[in-house]
């Protein structure tokens, strides 16, 4: 494996640009000292705040903990912890549609877990991921009528309900991909690929298609047999680091008022979410915030202070990832390659 170029400032500068320009926008515009004013910053207030923090460290710790199953606690949990973090970085400076998932063969390779091994363990954490999305939105169903998640009343909400749903099918396809090419017909599914990327318009990816198709076989190979006992912590880490990472805004909502539907919040997070999925900025830089604005805004009572908690979100869920990385990516890519 070629040795990296050198680390570039620009990954983490990029995104933070643009995220807080956008802010900034936001703030200039409609922030109001007013609304500010009416805010008492109180044992209340501090208590939500911290609690948010938590669920931002549970979002890792599910993270975390599922590296460390996917192993069979080959790597200690400090390995886990910096393969997640370093994972998160990747996620932040890279589009949405990328993630940072793509990046974690190399980090788990670097650990002393064989490519095939970790290439395997990267098409689980997809499957997992994706299982989770298309499994959890009919269960929100259940509770949260379609009318309150999907308003057709703007240009705007159309929008999200048509992302959401193009979205939502591909997730569908993916995991049906997925779950066919590890557990039941591997070849087909490589045979499948190579075939869709000779299109004319999709065959300058040809090779890499193959390559995936390839390594779809070996990921097989790797995963079949796992009992039960080896899943169970798996999907309940994947459950709960999504989880955590929604509640931190219903956290930071009720440390500045009162909240009457956190589960319809939750459940809104989650469409914005698989929204972003189509954002072609680093970590979903500029539409991440305006989509915030424009479909929880509502839930705000104080319109002066959302630019204050877009602020605020963001730095506890995309901006820390930023700085975390810019401390010890430096440092692993020294250590991993000389």
């Amino acid at each position: 494996m070629e040795k990296p170029k050198s680390f570039s400032i620009w990954k983490i500068l990029l995104p933070t640009f643009i995220g807080m320009g956008v802010i900034i926008y936001m703030m200039t515009r409609e922030f109001n000292f007013a609304d500010l004013k009416q805010i008492s910053i109180t044992g209340h207030t501090v208590f939500w705040i911290f609690i948010a923090f938590c669920f931002m460290l549970g979002r890792d710790a599910g993270f975390t903990i599922r590296y460390r199953y996917l192993t069979e606690k080959q790597l200690s949990w400090k390995q886990c912890v910096k393969v997640t973090l370093l994972a998160e970085f990747g996620t932040a400076i890279t589009p949405s549609s990328v993630g940072g998932s793509s990046m974690a063969v190399i980090f788990l390779a670097r650990e002393n877990i064989p490519v095939g091994r970790s290439t395997a363990m990267v098409f689980v954490t997809l499957l997992l991921d994706e299982m989770f999305f298309v499994v959890t939105f009919p269960v929100l169903l259940l509770f949260i009528p379609f009318h309150t998640l999907f308003s057709e009343n703007t240009a705007f909400e159309s929008g999200v309900l048509i992302l959401f749903i193009v979205a939502y099918i591909i997730k569908m396809l993916l995991c049906t991909a997925l779950i066919t090419g590890l557990f039941f017909k591997p070849q087909a599914i490589r045979w499948l690929i190579i075939k869709l990327f000779r299109l004319p318009f999709l065959c300058r990816w040809h090779k890499s298609a193959a390559k995936a198709g390839d390594d779809l076989i070996v990921s097989a190979r790797e995963i079949r047999g796992k009992p039960r006992s080896y899943w169970f912590p798996l999907i309940t880490a994947t459950i709960l680091s999504w989880c955590s990472r929604y509640l931190v805004v219903n956290a930071i909502f009720m440390a500045f008022f009162a909240v009457h539907d956190n589960l319809l919040i939750f459940a809104r997070q989650f469409i914005m979410w698989v929204v972003m999925v189509v954002s072609p900025t680093p970590g979903g830089s500029g539409f991440s915030e305006f989509i915030f604005k424009q479909y929880l805004s509502e839930f705000i009572p104080l319109a002066g202070i959302i630019p204050l908690i877009i602020l605020l979100w963001r730095l506890l869920t995309y901006y820390n990832y930023l700085f975390v990385g810019a401390l010890i990516v430096p440092r692993w890519v020294k250590k991993s390659f000389g």
